[in-house]
């Protein structure tokens, strides 16, 4: 099997859209969220197509092998399509993978009755599962976690579904605050589309910062900025406010941390976009605030920076100091 026969996520939500589906599917991944979703698509093409199925869905551990076999090889009664879903297939024993395998390999799939999702929660292809009948009717798919160009893909698309534009600058923020987590992305979009309802069809970075965070909360981003801009007063305020939820010191240390990392390279690359974005794999508009903020810094302030950063660490993981303390005094010194 090479690698161009096996298709992912998203070719997939296009084929189930536009191409006649396959008798027999195999998914493997560790995304769950991604198998809740195409499980969902295969229903929702069935229910546009006005097509009535059986669905019987089947569990790797507690399989009962017998009335699978039953399942397959019985008509479906009063619908188009018996559907049988197998998942973790990585849990199922050896025995009983034997077993499927030969229910899979004696049906002919030549006609239209029957549907067989097999999936399985391993990054990797399943070793159990023989594929010869897979390769010949079916289609495999892998379910891993989408690349950061391919979520903006999704969610682009996902906006427009909802008649909503969302500029760039919120999904590089999105993607920031559920680390390109799709299920999470998912979950915040749904609570911004009931946010916004009517009122607006933009979707703006201040739209996901507060919803994700919450209005009257000072953002990390707003904080990290602050001190990339050498605001002091307004990088003490928006720390308290973040000292007040639920951050834990040494995450807003490491967030300091990566925004001077950010300001340093992009002093050294001499404001260079193409090198900056090679070396950062960053947003233009992201990278010309961090031009903007290393032209506030000299080299050796940035090194000062450093030593500030190192002595910082040292006294919040001993413990002797007050963090609030140790970060506030952090900050005036980068800042100042």
């Amino acid at each position: 099997m090479t690698k161009d026969q096996i298709i992912d996520f998203f070719q997939l939500q296009k084929d189930i859209s536009s191409k006649p589906l396959k008798p027999i599917y195999l998914m493997y991944g560790e995304e769950s969220y991604l198998h809740n979703i195409i499980l969902d698509n295969f229903k929702a093409y069935f229910s546009k197509n006005r097509q009535y199925v059986n669905f019987e869905t089947f569990y790797g551990a507690n399989i009962d092998v017998n009335r699978l076999s039953n399942s397959i090889r019985t008509l479906p009664l009063g619908a188009a399509k018996q559907v049988i879903v197998i998942k973790q297939i990585e849990k199922i024993k050896a025995f009983h993978i034997e077993k499927i395998d030969s229910l899979i390999n004696n049906h002919s799939f030549l006609d239209d009755s029957l549907m067989v999702l097999l999936l399985s929660f391993n990054k990797k292809m399943p070793a159990n599962l023989s594929l010869k009948k897979i390769r010949q009717f079916g289609v495999i798919v892998s379910l891993q976690k989408p690349k950061s160009f391919q979520t903006k893909q999704w969610i682009n698309l996902k906006c427009r579904e909802n008649h909503k534009e969302i500029l760039p600058e919120a999904v590089y923020y999105l993607q920031r605050l559920t680390e390109n987590d799709l299920g999470l992305i998912n979950n915040e979009m749904e609570k911004l589309f009931c946010y916004l309802g009517e009122s607006s069809s933009r979707i703006r970075k201040e739209d996901v910062v507060n919803n994700f965070f919450g209005a009257e909360e000072g953002n990390i981003f707003d904080f990290v900025d602050a001190v990339g801009e050498r605001k002091t007063q307004t990088a003490l305020r928006l720390l308290k406010k973040l000292e007040e939820g639920e951050y834990h010191s040494l995450s807003l240390l490491a967030m300091i941390s990566r925004q001077i990392k950010m300001i340093l390279l992009t002093k050294l690359y001499d404001g260079d976009q193409k090198k900056i974005k090679g070396e950062l794999h960053l947003p233009p508009f992201v990278i010309d605030k961090l031009i903007k903020q290393s032209q506030e810094y000299r080299l050796d302030k940035l090194k000062s920076a450093y030593r500030n950063l190192l002595d910082a660490e040292i006294k919040l993981k001993t413990g002797y100091f007050n963090p609030v303390l140790v970060l506030e005094q952090l900050v005036v010194r980068i800042t100042e």
